[in-house]
């Protein structure tokens, strides 16, 4: 019989491990001959880092939504994360030898995809905050304001997320704790931590309610500007024993300063003065999703499904009504379509990659101007969670040498930004994203920053046998959010069926 146990003080561990992260086992200072506890722990260490990042994290997180968990899903090795999976392996009547196996980890693996399903937990973009973040939609499924941040709730209110920002230059983060960790009648701070200039992480207990708030500060050159985000979970002390799971889950899925485009340009949702879920922007989630076991050999011989055609998805950059240039990466693009509708292809350069589109789209969107050599951002086409759904995602772009009179960029992008548009703070055109062969490595599901080439303005120029048309010299400075809005209607999805 499986007999889990949940930690008193989850919560708290979590927040300890904000500030300390999930740490390796504390060396002894005196130089001792290693004991066979030692030894077992450095094994079962080394057992542990040796699988996959991704697998190190599913294990920590499963472990979290069991109860037996309470600290960062970071992929370190520390006390917490060898005396769960200890708890773990207790609690299935399984050899406690703190090393996971293979079947262990798809069991892990197949417990806390259940018990996400169980609340609907799910990766959400904010858009007035800016806060990318997980939410249980199943027991929160109302929306509402809290002053001027938005929240989501239980229908009767008992329990509530808050995505909170505050901006301009009088934005104080030491100020703002301050305010937080004040005690009052009734009000009892249980947990409080600051690293200076970075986040903190505050947490109580007030008229019989637990909350958990964490605010971080925007890095450097954002482009909003000065600027806090955070949020505060709050739900009934006397549901601590579900819901501490949930608040680990929440904590370790925050994301304050996202590059998506919600994260980057909430200058517009804040504008509006209804809120509706489309406020609410669902993204794929990040967290580990337990593959289906194969079908068994009776299955498969009685009921045959059909094949899928392999689909390709790039972007495409509107270069005039009807007329879309992308850079697809493969001979031929059979059945396309740009932005969901039948196209064409009228014409391909092997060398380069570069395909033109010809079909019923785009009447509305400018033909591009040229930059003159400063990347700053990369507007990409992302496929959505749901099939058939696509998201624009807006990333930072660093020019880089690539040797041998090539361009490149350093940033984070995914396959399907093959043909994505490069633009300069002007919102002027400086290339685009060269065909990318292979996914890159990813953390808790984002891509992570390298290297990609560009294709030149001097080979999109002349592949669509078209003069210079410099943007104005006298053209603002944009924002990343700006340009995103301004470029929206040119971004289109490519999608190649053979």
């Amino acid at each position: 019989m499986t007999k889990y146990r949940f930690w008193g003080g989850a919560l708290l561990g979590l927040l300890a491990g904000c500030v300390a992260q999930n740490s390796s086992l504390a060396q002894t200072a005196a130089q001792t001959p290693p004991s066979s506890v030692d030894l077992r722990t450095e094994a079962q260490k080394n057992a542990f880092l040796a699988m996959p990042e991704a697998d190190r994290k599913a294990v920590q997180d499963a472990l979290g939504w069991l109860g037996l968990y309470n600290g960062a899903v970071d992929g370190a090795f520390g006390k917490r994360t060898r005396d769960s999976i200890l708890a773990y392996q207790g609690g299935v009547d399984a050899t406690a030898d703190g090393v996971v196996s293979a079947p262990q980890l798809a069991a892990l693996k197949a417990a806390a995809q259940k018990a996400r399903a169980a609340v609907g937990f799910e990766l959400i973009d904010e858009r007035r905050s800016g806060v990318r973040i997980g939410a249980p939609l199943k027991i929160l499924d109302k929306l509402a304001m809290i002053g001027a941040d938005v929240a989501i709730e239980k229908a009767d209110g008992s329990v509530t997320l808050a995505m909170q920002a505050r901006t301009g230059e009088d934005v104080d983060l030491a100020a703002l704790y301050g305010k937080l960790i004040a005690e009052s009648p009734g009000r009892k701070i249980t947990y409080k931590a600051m690293k200076a200039d970075e986040f903190f992480v505050v947490a109580g207990e007030e008229a019989g309610r637990k909350f958990y708030s964490r605010f971080a500060k925007a890095p450097a050159n954002w482009p909003e500007g000065p600027s806090l985000r955070g949020f505060t979970f709050s739900y009934p002390k006397a549901q601590a024993a579900d819901l501490d799971k949930v608040a680990l889950a929440i904590a370790n899925s925050f994301e304050p300063f996202s590059s998506s485009a919600a994260s980057l340009d909430t200058a517009a949702a804040r504008a509006t003065s209804s809120l509706t879920w489309r406020d609410i922007v669902k993204v794929a989630s990040a967290n580990p999703v337990a593959q289906p076991a194969p079908p068994s050999a009776t299955a498969a011989s009685s009921v045959k499904a059909p094949p899928s055609a392999p689909e390709t998805t790039a972007t495409g950059l509107i270069v005039a009504p009807g007329q879309a240039l992308s850079a697809i990466g493969q001979a031929d693009c059979a059945n396309p379509t740009v932005d969901g509708k039948a196209a064409k292809s009228l014409r391909a350069d092997a060398a380069t990659g570069l395909m033109l589109f010809a079909g019923d789209f785009g009447a509305g969107a400018p033909s591009p101007s040229y930059g003159a050599g400063s990347a700053e951002l990369v507007l990409s086409i992302e496929p959505g969670a749901t099939p058939g759904k696509t998201t624009l995602e807006a990333s930072a772009a660093t020019p880089t040498p690539a040797g041998e009179g090539r361009q490149a960029i350093l940033a984070a992008l995914t396959k399907s930004a093959s043909g994505a548009p490069v633009f300069d703070r002007k919102g002027a055109l400086e290339g685009l994203v060269a065909p990318i062969k292979d996914e890159p490595k990813r953390v808790a599901g984002v891509a992570l920053v390298g290297p990609h080439a560009l294709i030149a303005l001097d080979a999109i120029k002349s592949f669509l046998g078209q003069a210079d048309a410099q943007a104005p010299a006298e053209a603002p400075l944009l924002g990343a959010g700006e340009i995103a809005r301004e470029k929206r209607a040119s971004v289109v999805a490519i999608v190649c069926r053979r």
